[in-house]
């Protein structure tokens, strides 16, 4: 046993250390020889790990949309310069952000984090179907099924965040398409954001179909790992950013109706000091069907804090907060805004650019558990928009009350219901995308949100020491709505071509 232990460390480590993507390395010489051990590699090798504070998938997801901004605090200290220069390429989405970032110590690679877990799920793709591989077909589609679904979920962030939105330019290059665990990179190009797509699609159809093989109280079983409506529920997200409506409103459906899962009522969780927040990612949340990442991820570009007194360090603010603009949206019986956006402290009132995370007593983030959790609501706001989109306004308006009764205060009357003069039309679906806004505010979906929406132009303001001294404009259809593909991929693999970069905006 002891043995086999140590072997299976062996390839953890292998896979985890020598999958620089496009950096070719020798692969191992264990083999294993049940499905049970490729179960356990999963964990290691394909799953984010809570507590892997240093490996970044959605760092990036929030810090460049308009939920964002500079802090309006009057900071003086010295110290506060170099902090300002660490976010400024980022905020400004500068074209040479990762390179700017890397000159000061402030880059992290999604590339790398990405890839080295899509080289897990492959490695234990190309195990699953061996002949001599020992296990029951139960236990194979399980494996299968959750390595298929984890390389979709990280191309699908792959592909937003480094190729053209699909419904704007789908010929556009995507990523590369790695599907084996093979260590020769020798060559390989850029797909285009088509061809992601359908890999992305074809992924979650084998996967869905391995997870229909398992037994019912299997499919759900909540521990951490992919579930069967979790599956159903990115089905429904590919869906809608691909425009395919009645798809999205199919799985959408399957996750609120198949699943026992029920809309968390904000009235009924009332904060104490113990307790300042709810505890989203777990499965005590009635909404939760799959929990995933690392809360560090998804707060560590807003950690930076500035000093208010130009002669101490004591008295500070962070640097980001919740963008005006998103904090207006909330009106004063919706609950979500003291429950989903957390605030700077106990006794500091600015809300800070995250939240749904866990949280401890000091409002400090807590890295015991998972960062987020896939919630049932985004499949009741993806049905909305697909019904808007099939000509049942009313539906759609059935759909946004029901969820909306869950957010406002009980004592607040009709306030949850849609305005009159929102129910129908074009005021709809503005609507409609100002309540997932507000709904999945923080949850890495807004930057995804403003480029399948048109990329409509929109700024950012930047204030140093509270005065502003730019404002920072993505123009519509802005070519800096797709990242640079980054400086140490494209160093590895030089047959990667870079996106037609935006122009620098200072």
């Amino acid at each position: 046993m002891k043995k086999l232990k140590y072997s299976i460390i062996s390839l953890v480590i292998l896979l985890t250390s020598c999958s620089e993507f496009l950096e070719p390395q020798s692969q191992t010489e264990y083999v294993p020889r049940d499905i049970n051990t490729l179960n356990e590699l999963l964990i290691g090798n394909a799953y984010i790990d809570p507590n892997a504070q240093n490996a970044y998938f959605f760092i990036y997801h929030e810090i460049m949309s308009d939920d964002v901004s500079i802090t309006s605090e009057t900071t003086n200290h010295t110290n506060n310069q170099a902090k300002y220069s660490k976010a400024k390429p980022y905020f400004s989405w500068h074209p040479e952000m990762f390179n700017l970032g890397e000159e000061n110590n402030y880059y992290f690679s999604v590339w790398k984090s990405h890839y080295d877990k899509i080289l897990g799920c492959n490695a234990v793709l190309d195990y699953a179907d061996k002949q001599s591989m020992k296990g029951t077909t139960t236990e194979r589609s399980f494996v299968k099924g959750q390595a298929l679904t984890l390389r979709a979920f990280y191309y699908l962030n792959l592909v937003n965040l480094f190729g053209e939105p699909y419904n704007y330019n789908k010929s556009a290059l995507g990523v590369p398409l790695k599907l084996t665990s093979d260590m020769t990179y020798e060559g390989l190009k850029r797909s285009t954001v088509e061809q992601v797509y359908a890999q992305i699609v074809n992924d979650l159809n084998t996967a869905e179909n391995e997870f229909l093989k398992l037994p019912v109280e299997q499919q759900f079983n909540k521990e951490a790992r992919i579930t069967l409506p979790a599956i159903q529920l990115l089905k429904a997200r590919v869906a809608l950013y691909m425009e395919d409506f009645d798809l999205c409103a199919t799985y959408s459906k399957k996750v609120i109706d198949n699943w026992g899962l029920k809309l968390l009522d904000l009235n009924d969780f009332v904060s104490v000091a113990a307790a300042p927040y709810y505890q989203f990612s777990s499965y005590n949340n009635p909404e939760a069907l799959w929990l995933y990442g690392c809360s560090g991820d998804f707060t560590r570009m807003f950690t930076e804090i500035l000093s208010l007194n130009p002669n101490s360090t004591s008295i500070t603010r962070r640097m980001y907060n919740a963008s005006p603009a998103l904090v207006s949206s909330f009106t004063s019986s919706d609950l979500r805004l003291k429950n989903y956006v957390i605030k700077e402290s106990t006794t500091i009132n600015n809300y800070m650019p995250y939240g749904k995370i866990p949280v401890s007593v000091t409002y400090s983030t807590d890295f015991n558990f998972f960062g987020k959790a896939l919630r049932v609501s985004e499949a009741y706001i993806m049905l909305a928009e697909a019904f808007y989109h099939q000509n049942k306004a009313s539906e759609a308006v059935a759909v946004l009350e029901t969820l909306r009764a869950k957010r406002f205060a009980k004592t607040s009357g009709n306030d949850y219901k849609v305005p009159t003069t929102s129910t129908s039309g074009e005021a709809l679906f503005q609507f409609i995308k100002e309540e997932r806004r507000r709904e999945m505010c923080f949850d890495g979906l807004r930057w995804f949100d403003l480029r399948r929406w048109g990329m409509e132009s929109f700024s950012h303001v930047w204030k140093v020491e509270g005065v502003v001294e730019a404002v920072f404009t993505l123009e519509k259809n802005d070519p800096a709505f797709t990242l640079p593909i980054p400086f140490d991929a494209i160093e590895k693999n030089p047959y990667l071509e870079q996106n037609t970069l935006a122009s620098p905006k200072y």
